[in-house]
């Protein structure tokens, strides 16, 4: 089965690419729920004309996300993604899309637009079987900004589902075997504002205590199990003469375990500032769960590896500290395989790029499981 797979795409390279270049074209970012959506409305009207079931979801206030699906029954697979890219509204002007020899460049080509472009086509051809297997397609409106809006359609859909495959970006060709946990704590001082010339004595400064707070935080992480916490961006005082009454930092946290995400939480909430007179509140915390491996999702990436091999190529296994959706899949304990989109590099970057050959072996790898 899987072999028949390589010929097709590849014979269908052209249409994958003009569906690629179409998808760059239409600027999604996040947050501009208009733009996401209309992308929403090209996916599923262009799906709908291939014979393959196709609906948009609202997620407001992100915009609508893309449900699509061919086969019947419950319990096929999830071919997860996101419409949304991290390029602001004019950004194909400066970057416009470009295929420069076997590269095709554009915001948002290798996150997650080549990942889309594969999903279609795997969905139009399973369509033109007598008896497709029961594959369902949903690409969600705001993964870049944390799937806020989307995470119960996500998990919604997911849980009647026997396996999820995530077509986000491959690392340098491997799947993502596992992810961090991930999310950000929202860290408030409130002290007490007094003349930094006159009585400096009678303020109590917001600002000494987050640098208090910044350094606690160095105390708190664990490097060597692979638990990080940055401190990603502060904001503090209203004058130059004046001791800072407030302060506000944000945190970015990451963890390969739920265990040392509980036990970050309860380091940071429990902090207890130097100065009595500073209040220190803490808020937000781990919104993404570890995609930790399990004999399931271990399994699911050997039939992957197996069947790459069959394609003529080696599926390597990573680890990776960045979040997905396939983390909130997982938590499911649907078995979940992540990094299924074609090879490239430069994801958020304006050197941002996909390799277009791989786009048809993706496609091949895609069917393939799906029938497994």
């Amino acid at each position: 089965m899987t072999r028949q797979w390589g010929p097709l795409f590849s014979a269908d390279r052209a249409r994958l690419v003009a569906d690629l270049e179409a998808l760059v074209r239409i600027e999604s970012p996040s947050g501009d729920a208009a733009r996401v959506s209309s992308l929403a409305a090209w996916v599923a009207e262009t799906l709908r004309g291939r014979g393959v079931r196709a609906e948009r979801r609202a997620c407001a206030p992100a915009g609508d996300a893309v449900l699509a699906g061919v086969g019947g029954g419950e319990g096929g697979t999830l071919l997860l993604g996101h419409l949304d890219t991290v390029w602001p509204v004019g950004s194909l002007s400066a970057m416009p899309w470009r295929l420069e020899g076997e590269r095709a460049a554009g915001p948002g080509v290798f996150d997650m637009k080549a990942g889309v472009a594969v999903a279609m086509a795997v969905l139009a051809a399973l369509a033109a079987e007598p008896s497709p297997p029961a594959v369902s397609l949903l690409l969600v409106p705001d993964e870049e900004t944390g799937s806020v809006h989307s995470r119960g359609l996500t998990l919604d859909v997911a849980k009647r589902h026997r396996q999820v495959l995530v077509l986000e970006p491959s690392l340098d060709g491997a799947a993502k075997v596992g992810r961090k946990g991930c999310g950000v704590f929202r860290v408030g001082f409130r002290g007490r504002a007094a003349h930094a010339g006159l009585e400096p004595e009678k303020g109590a400064s917001a600002l000494t205590e987050m640098a208090r707070f910044v350094l606690f935080l160095e105390g708190v992480a664990e490097p060597g199990e692979g638990t990080t916490l940055v401190a990603a961006r502060a904001r503090a005082g209203s004058a130059v003469n004046v001791v800072p009454e407030s302060a506000h930092l944000d945190v970015d946290a990451r963890a390969w375990t739920e265990g040392e995400a509980s036990r970050v939480t309860a380091s940071l909430r429990g902090y207890r500032p130097t100065d009595p007179g500073v209040s220190v509140t803490v808020e937000g915390g781990f919104d993404r769960p570890p995609l930790v491996p399990t004999p399931e999702s271990r399994a699911l990436y050997e039939r992957a590896r197996d069947a790459a091999r069959e394609l003529g190529f080696d599926l390597g296994a990573a680890r990776v500290g960045g979040a997905s959706d396939g983390n909130l899949t997982a938590s499911l304990g649907v078995p979940t395989l992540d990094g299924l989109g074609p090879r490239g590099g430069g994801a958020h970057a304006r050197d941002e790029h996909v390799l277009v050959p791989d786009l048809p072996v993706r496609a091949a790898l895609i069917a393939s499981l799906c029938h497994a």
